[in-house]
């Protein structure tokens, strides 16, 4: 036969107990070894004989919860299986040692690689001021998916990391391959952290009972709440506002939006975007739309449009660049505001580029960066600047500055190829460093 255990808590222990076919029945109990030897002195019984006599009685599957334990001990799960003659077989034990009485007040570090290869380390991310909301989970269990797309959606209503808090997710039982289709079949775009990162031993040192179990943790390394439950998107609000962390626009729009005052073309004169895939695999754009009708793009030699669509693909981190033609007829004509690309993906990333000045959320624009791709360094300019922050993909701070006159240079040389955030006081804004 075999024993499961089901959750460990302070003073509780669930398992399971599985007979095989040759199983009749079984006696069971759960003590501290010291505890056992003194019990089966006492009687004068042998380990099998003392569980048959005075163990709990079963038969096919139980699961039962063992209460009334002491927190932080050691204990062992014992059974002893007979067969239909009441012939006794070979005792079955299973260690376990209960969690923590209370549970300490501060979240402990952590250093691990999620299934990307980036290094995490929560108390980097704490101290930088961001608060971290971890989603313990287990592949392949359908408790631990009913929540995902509430977690999900919370993510990007904060900000999709690029704000208040840093939202990741830590398996202790899925190794990188299930934690990798965990991602895929959920959209995950927050760090996952597996078994072989270092999800289990991360588990232990908290410990974590059960599953699915979302923590929020302060910048200054306490807990904000242990366990958000039930894991639902109202509770997890909830819990936000009781710590006052505000919601955001998440920084990473599938639209590319054109300023007014970017892009100002006579009829038949053409300008130059580049869009640059930030997405973590390929995107194959099947329609690239204006609001209004009035452009045509040319990729290469092929000219398309809304009514003309034309399907191409940018690889994972590269770009492409596209001639845009204004086609209505006139003296000159103001390029429409929005840009909408349709993809295979619903949550491809893209950033744009107009004639070497990056397009721009609002009609004019408070800050500029330049060059960019970036290779040695990057220089935001702008009226006001102020505080100034560099976040990299996972929304990790890498830098803070404050900015004394109208322009900052940034060195980013110790910065790895890929893409980062400059966030002003005002407004957050993407820049691509490739050495």
């Amino acid at each position: 036969m075999s024993i499961t255990v089901d959750q460990v808590l302070e003073t509780e222990v669930t398992a399971t107990f599985t007979p095989n076919a040759d199983c009749a029945s079984y006696g069971y109990m759960m003590a501290t070894e010291a505890e056992i030897e003194e019990w089966m002195a006492l009687a004068g019984l042998d380990l099998p004989e003392y569980l048959w006599t005075y163990g709990m009685p079963g038969s096919g599957v139980i699961s039962n919860t063992f209460g009334d334990l002491t927190p932080n001990t050691e204990y062992n799960i014992y059974a002893v299986p007979a067969d239909i003659d009441g012939n006794l077989g070979e005792v079955v034990i299973e260690p376990v040692t209960t969690t923590p009485g209370g549970g300490s007040d501060i979240m402990p570090d952590f250093t691990a690689t999620d299934i990307e290869g980036n290094t995490i380390h929560l108390y980097d991310i704490l101290d930088a001021g961001q608060a971290v909301l971890i989603n313990f989970f287990l592949t392949g269990d359908p408790y631990s998916e009913q929540p995902m797309q509430d977690v999900i959606e919370a993510y990007r209503l904060y900000g999709c990391n690029a704000h208040d808090v840093f939202f990741m997710e830590i398996s202790p039982n899925g190794h990188d391959d299930a934690c990798q289709a965990w991602v895929d079949q959920f959209g995950v775009k927050y760090p996952t952290i597996s078994r072989d990162g270092g999800g289990n031993d991360i588990a232990q040192a908290i410990p974590v009972g059960y599953y699915p179990t979302i923590m929020l943790i302060r910048p200054d390394h306490t807990f904000a709440n242990r366990d958000i439950y039930p894991p639902t998107l109202d509770y997890i609000i909830d819990a936000m506002n009781g710590e006052g962390y505000e919601q955001h626009e998440c920084p990473y729009d599938e639209t590319l939006t054109f300023s007014t005052n970017t892009v100002n073309l006579n009829w038949g004169e053409m300008a130059w975007v580049t869009v640059y895939n930030n997405t973590g695999e390929d995107v194959t754009i099947t329609s690239i739309c204006d609001d209004l009708s009035w452009l045509e793009f040319l990729l290469g030699q092929e000219l398309f449009s809304c009514s003309f669509p034309l399907e191409f693909t940018i690889q994972q981190g590269e770009s492409v660049e596209l001639g845009i033609l204004c086609t209505v007829v006139g003296n000159r004509a103001i390029v429409p505001d929005l840009v909408t690309i349709t993809s295979n993906l619903p949550d491809a990333h893209f950033t744009v580029m107009v004639d070497d000045t990056w397009s721009v959320d609002e009609n004019e624009a408070s800050a500029t960066l330049f060059p960019n791709p970036a290779n040695d360094f990057v220089t935001l300019s702008g009226e006001t600047l102020g505080t100034v922050r560099v976040y990299n993909a996972l929304g990790q701070k890498m830098d803070e500055f404050v900015a004394n006159g109208s322009e900052l240079r940034i060195n980013t040389t110790r910065y790895k190829n890929g893409v980062y955030f400059v966030k002003t006081d005002e407004k957050t804004m993407k820049f691509v460093v490739k050495h």
